[in-house]
């Protein structure tokens, strides 16, 4: 039987900006958008694969995703 291997999803790749760290950039400058968040920390602005994350970190605190959002 083969192993499956799973994965979180805990960061911007682009950018090696975890989730985790963006919300605590949100929270020091009382950040409350992805485009004030861009002002201070470059994230999202390449692939752009984590902007779905970026924005479910930004709704709802969370930092790791087990699924893909589109």
């Amino acid at each position: 039987m083969e192993k499956e291997y799973k994965y979180n999803i805990t960061k911007c790749i682009c950018y090696d900006t975890t989730f985790s760290e963006m919300k605590k950039i949100m929270q020091k400058h009382d950040l409350k958008t992805l485009d004030e968040l861009k002002k201070v920390r470059m994230v999202a602005s390449n692939c752009r694969l984590c902007l779905p994350y970026i924005n479910r970190m930004i709704e709802t605190g969370q930092t790791e995703f087990e699924l893909i959002l589109e």
